[in-house]
């Protein structure tokens, strides 16, 4: 066998997928093997490529709800690779079928399983994020009186969907200290100079789903149609899709939100539906539009941008 390409490593994840769920659902108990993987891993792995002693192929396999996508190289958001031999490939292509009939048989790869390569840092519980021009990170203390400006400002509460009573200083810390509990990933967006000028959550996780919501605010309204809030969005999507595993990520905005709707379409997210006068917005009824985008499509839009 010649050194493996993304297409022989699709037909090995798309078996060893089918393998994997026949097996365990077999013996259950055997779960405890790869225990320690599976705590520290997502559904994105690496696969290291052995023959005999020399490194033949690297390739990152991403699950997605639209099947394995495989990609050469294993990127820096992997945390658990397995290292495999050119013929375990071959084997498990080859013999599907006969480890359908008799799974038990998987038992000789198990030592594999135990010992995978696990990285020192897992990228998973990352709380500050990169992007091309902004910096995501936590909450400060320093961060609330633009916090409070931003949540009593008519015009951006009402892009938000509520324009009710003034919201003061003690429950924004309780509503910031509330959703660390919950949803993590609720951050401050500085600009390319530390200054604040917005925040970004994903927030309503589904374990079960592998799914999530996001919401923005730009509370720096000189720093509108400037490009900031798509970079915070992709940059957040990043660690949703590649390093949360998530497999959707979905949002709603308000009709009359324009320029937050070319945001999101430009970041690859799709219209999924209309809520037709959902919301009452300052005695007025407005639709609400649904938007979603998916782990399969983020990736196939991040390999176009990258070419």
């Amino acid at each position: 066998m010649s050194n493996p390409g993304i297409e022989t490593i699709k037909s090995f994840a798309d078996a060893a997928t089918e393998l994997y769920k026949i097996f365990f659902k077999k013996y259950p108990a055997a779960k405890l093997l790869i225990l320690r993987a599976m705590m520290q891993s997502s559904g994105n792995i690496g696969i290291i490529i052995m023959d005999k002693s020399l490194v033949v192929g690297k390739f990152t396999v991403y699950t997605s709800s639209e099947g394995n996508i495989v990609r050469s190289g294993i990127g820096d958001e992997i945390y658990v690779s397995y290292i495999l031999n050119n013929s375990d490939i071959i084997d498990i292509i080859s013999n599907k079928r006969e480890y359908l009939a008799v799974p038990w048989k998987l038992f000789k790869y198990s030592s594999k399983l135990v010992r995978p390569s696990i990285a020192k840092t897992n990228p998973f519980y990352q709380s500050a994020l990169m992007g091309e021009r902004v910096f995501l990170r936590p909450y400060m203390e320093s961060d609330m009186p633009y916090l409070l400006s931003w949540y009593n400002d008519y015009e951006l509460n009402r892009l938000a969907g509520w324009t009710g009573s003034r919201i003061g200083e003690a429950r924004l810390k309780y509503n910031y200290s509330k959703s660390y509990g919950y949803d993590p990933m609720n951050l401050i967006i500085d600009d390319e100079n530390g200054k604040p000028i917005g925040t970004v959550q994903l927030y309503d996780f589904s374990d079960f789903d592998k799914s999530c919501k996001l919401g923005i605010r730009i509370g720096d309204k000189s720093c509108w149609s400037k490009g900031y809030g798509m970079d915070a969005v992709n940059t957040i999507l990043e660690h949703a899709f590649m390093k949360m595993d998530q497999n959707r990520v979905a949002l709603r905005v308000y009709e009359y939100n324009e320029r937050a709707v070319k945001c999101y379409e430009k970041s690859g997210f799709k219209h999924e539906g209309r809520a037709r006068k959902s919301a009452f917005i300052d005695g007025s009824f407005y639709d609400e539009v649904l938007m979603g985008i998916l782990k399969s499509e983020y990736i196939e839009m991040k390999d176009m941008r990258s070419r």
